[in-house]
């Protein structure tokens, strides 16, 4: 029985061919009016999300039907809930990776009426809680397609693929209907097999030239009735050899001087490639088979095409060794068959749609000559000095989108749109969190497939781009954080070789931290993808550098003594090699480019790198979260300071949070030492100043989106791990005056950053003591050149204000000015008695006159009319220049917005 349901496959009869089916039926073809249907679940096909499990393991379908009341593939109708275990949908186990579910009577299972018409049916497998799903390859819904009733005929074939090879030229074809007829198979026209008075026949045909060829399945009854079902197959020979033209192939589609384009893709160890586009309908066509060169000990497959308009979007896929359809590793675009249906027109309004019944379970490349056709408007960008850089951390996703709701619906355009929120509070980097194309639509974006390619779901090609350069007008640099350690399954050259056997994939990681695919770091093509990967984003996107993730993942495979955290966490010379052959890349297109690795190392592995111009991340998470919630112990914060970490000064990346380290706020609100859980002004008094120990420590340092606001959202799940669900989003803070203060304290203290780089530069005089021990006397960071000084107090205790020692070099109280302090407190000084007063909980920052507040002072004397209120003011300012969160007093103000100022009376 098993052995005749498996030959009675039912057939997607288009130009993808067949390929092993993930649901099969009985009866085939399936007809709207069977009242004795079963769907067979082959577990081992599709994405292979239920493999293996035991027979004792429950099974579901979530399962419905597409109707002629259907607008798409995705509207289901006559579905349960997500979730339902009823018996209904429960499958039974046949044998190992086979299930099967009865149906019975589609129309009473399902409960469709009469007067609909159904079309399809549509599956999703499931185990009990949903946590894992057997869905096409491509991670879609499973479509089964649903025959009208009467006379209906199938074809399938033992073949998989479109393409027949010399290899196997043999063909079996098995074509059945419903009722009793004349069967026969059709080859271009001919006919070639036939059986009367049956409902099923297998014929065997054996191809033997090259060409395109048209099968038919034809019934034809008793009364004449015809019914066909065609199959479009290609007879090709091994790829030609055939060098590229001028000798080094180029991977990608790279247009041509005569307007042709040629398609190149490297795949070791393949025999014959065809590329199948859009231009003719997606027909397998043996004109497109690809020449195949032998380069530099790697092999690479391309083709030219004419005639393709630049201004015109053409999907398409290349189909290697007649039977692995995959799209194009350096694809600018990709189309996406599971995904793509939920991005909102708004978000990208042009996207081609998947053209679904002529292509399935393949990601589609788009060849679009002008994708990068953007007209900048800043073409010299001036990259912010490195030790200088104060970074925003930023996922697009959760950035922006509906308020207090975490829908996860963050876009570019909606980024844009808080730019003046970014300057105001003065940072002069950003670094967005992966943007190349990831899985699915809601991520991080450390899933990737494609590395050449933006990921839709946050915009256009064009958004990103105006992001970037609406920064750089804002003389803000932006970073992306890249992903090199691993990808996800839709990667092509993930796709073309079986696990275990693939060239430029571990099948294990030799290293202790891997969580997808885990690249072959030591391969050529992979290298050169990294290459040609940092390469394209600065010279096409214009990024200014790169944040890299893992890189102690980026080693060589011989290189770790073994796969565990010791063999990982040893100084490995392969990753510095590594590291510092991609950046010689990024260097030859941008000297100034910013290259951040995140190490997490020894320092000798790090200076290594630091000897190279190359800045590494430092985590002061635990130290910083410990003095936020108020403990002494473990509270080093001295770390923000690159030699206090053994690191070269200058090399480091430091910072309370990132997207892998919980909130300090939801620690504060979780573990907070008495007097400071759930009291909202002291943890943002608290917060203020660990950020001033970070912000005042010279050197680079990151701020985690919103850690400006207190954001006390946990980013962790129950088992402790990354929780990358989306976030609330919560603009909704910047009306709580703690929280607005807080964030009017970060934008003070990274305006000294900017107006004053002297003041951070090596060769500033500097006084550090921010460690555990710098408690009850207070914590101090001194910095003093070329006459200017800035000193930071800041007030470790709970509950006591406490007055801390500092070496005014000045005369006089008048030399001097309070130029920040934790909002709501009002801290004093004496240059006389040599020391300054701060309440609990707080800090202050002590400057000379002649150390600018703000930006503001340059156009204070020249206050042009502008038309806004006190309220939507990014910053108010008093007139000698010092910022003010919520002006009350009566006086005269500077109020700045988007680089405009006015002045304001305030009564």
């Amino acid at each position: 029985m098993l052995k005749k349901l498996l030959l009675t496959l039912t057939l997607l009869a288009t130009a993808v061919g067949l390929r092993a089916q993930v649901v099969t039926t009985e009866p085939s073809p399936l007809q709207e009016d069977a009242t004795d249907a079963i769907i067979y679940f082959h577990a081992d096909q599709g994405n292979k999300g239920l493999m293996g499990l035991t027979s004792s393991t429950p099974v579901y379908a979530h399962t419905g039907v597409l109707t002629d009341k259907s607008t798409s593939d995705s509207d289901w109708k006559y579905a349960p809930t997500w979730g339902d275990n009823a018996q209904k949908y429960r499958l039974e186990y046949v044998s190992t990776n086979l299930w099967k579910l009865v149906i019975g009577n589609i129309r009473t299972y399902y409960g469709v009426p009469a007067n609909e018409t159904i079309k399809k049916l549509a599956f999703v497998f499931r185990n009990t809680d949903g946590s894992k799903e057997g869905k096409t390859a491509a991670g879609g819904d499973i479509l089964v397609d649903v025959s009208a009733s009467g006379l209906q005929v199938s074809m399938t074939t033992d073949f998989e693929g479109s393409v027949v090879t010399p290899e196997n030229p043999t063909v079996t074809f098995t074509i059945t209907s419903t009722l009793p007829a004349r069967l026969s198979l059709g080859i271009n026209g001919v006919e070639v097999a036939y059986k009367d008075n049956a409902t099923q026949l297998v014929t065997k045909y054996t191809f033997t030239e090259q060409g395109n060829y048209n099968c038919y399945g034809n019934a034809k009854d008793s009364d004449g009735k015809t019914v066909s079902t065609k199959l479009v197959l290609a007879f090709a020979n091994a790829s030609p050899k055939k060098d590229y033209p001028g000798g080094v192939p180029k991977q990608g589609a790279v247009r041509q001087a005569d307007g042709s384009v040629i398609f190149c893709l490297a795949a070791p160890e393949k025999t014959s490639a065809m590329l199948v586009g859009s231009w003719n309908d997606y027909t397998v066509d043996d004109q497109y088979q690809m020449n195949r060169q032998d380069y530099q000990g790697q092999r690479y497959f391309w083709v030219s095409v004419s005639g393709l308009d630049p201004d015109t979007m053409y999907p398409y896929y290349y189909l290697v060794d007649a039977n692995k359809s995959v799209g194009d590793p350096y694809a600018k675009l990709i189309l996406d068959p599971s995904n793509d249906k939920y991005i909102p027109k708004t978000v990208f309004p042009d996207l081609p749609d998947y053209p679904t019944g002529k292509v399935r379970d393949v990601q589609l490349a788009v060849y679009w000559e002008n994708i990068n056709e953007y007209d900048w408007q800043v073409k010299n960008f001036r990259i912010p000095d490195h030790s200088n850089l104060i970074i925003y951390e930023l996922l697009l996703r959760d950035f922006t989108g509906t308020e207090g709701q975490s829908r996860g619906n963050g876009t570019v355009r909606q980024a844009i749109e808080k730019l003046p929120y970014l300057k105001s509070l003065g940072v002069n980097c950003i670094e967005l969190l992966p943007i190349n194309e990831f899985n699915g639509n809601n991520s991080w974006g450390y899933n990737p497939n494609f590395y050449f390619a933006p990921d839709k779901a946050y915009g256009t090609p064009d958004d990103y781009k105006e992001f970037i350069d609406l920064c750089h007008q804002n003389g803000i640099a932006v970073v992306l954080d890249m992903v090199f350690n691993q990808s996800d399954w839709q990667h092509p050259w993930y796709r073309l070789y079986e696990v275990g056997e693939n060239p430029m994939y571990n099948a294990t990681a030799p290293h202790a931290y891997s969580v997808l695919n885990d690249w072959n770091q030591g391969h050529p093509l992979v290298r050169q993808q990294w290459y040609d990967c940092v390469r394209y984003w600065m010279e096409e996107y214009k990024v200014d550098g790169y944040r890299f993730d893992l890189v102690k993942g980026l080693g060589n495979n011989d290189s770790y003594a073994n796969s565990g955290d010791s063999g990982t966490n040893a100084f490995n010379q392969s990753r510095i090699d590594n590291m510092r052959a991609i950046q010689e890349v990024m260097l030859q297109v941008n000297p100034k480019a910013i290259f951040i690795n995140e190490n997490l190392a020894g320092y000798q592995e790090e200076n290594a790198m630091a000897a190279f111009g190359q800045q590494n991340w430092a985590n002061i998470n635990d130290p910083g979260g410990q003095f936020a919630m108020g403990y002494s112990s473990n509270s080093n914060c001295n770390r923000f300071y690159a030699p206090q970490d053994n690191r070269t000064w200058g090399s480091t990346v430091s910072y309370l949070e990132s997207h892998d380290e919980e909130r300090l706020a939801y620690k504060q609100n979780q573990w907070g030492a008495a007097g400071v859980k759930g009291d909202l002004a002291v943890s943002m008094r608290r917060l203020g100043s660990a950020a001033a120990q970070m912000i005042l420590a010279p050197g680079a340092h990151m701020i985690w989106m919103f850690s400006e606001l207190g954001n006390d959202q946990t980013t962790k799940d129950a088992q402790g791990g990354n929780n990358t669900s989306p976030k609330k989003v919560l603009w909704s803070y910047l009306d709580q005056p703690d929280r607005r203060g807080l964030y009017d304290n970060y934008s003070q203290l990274i305006a000294l950053r900017m107006n004053e780089p002297n003041l951070f530069a090596e060769n500033t005089s500097l006084t550090l003591a921010c460690n555990s021990s710098n408690w009850n006397n207070g914590r101090t960071i001194f910095l003093s050149n070329g006459g200017k000084e800035a000193y930071l107090v800041v007030n470790p205790n709970i509950s006591k204000e406490i007055t801390v020692s500092v070496p005014f070099t000045k005369t006089s109280d008048a030399n001097y000015y309070v130029y920040s302090a934790s909002y709501g407190t009002t801290p004093t000084y004496s240059v006389a008695a040599g020391n300054v007063t701060v309440p609990a909980n707080s800090y202050a920052v002590i400057c000379t006159k002649n150390v600018k507040e703000s930006a503001v002072d340059d156009i204070l004397d020249d206050a042009a009319p502008a038309d806004f209120s006190l309220s939507e003011a990014d910053a108010v300012y008093t007139l000698d220049g010092r910022r003010v969160a919520n002006p009350s007093a009566p006086g005269l103000y500077i109020a700045v917005k988007s680089g405009k100022a006015k002045k304001v009376l305030v009564k």
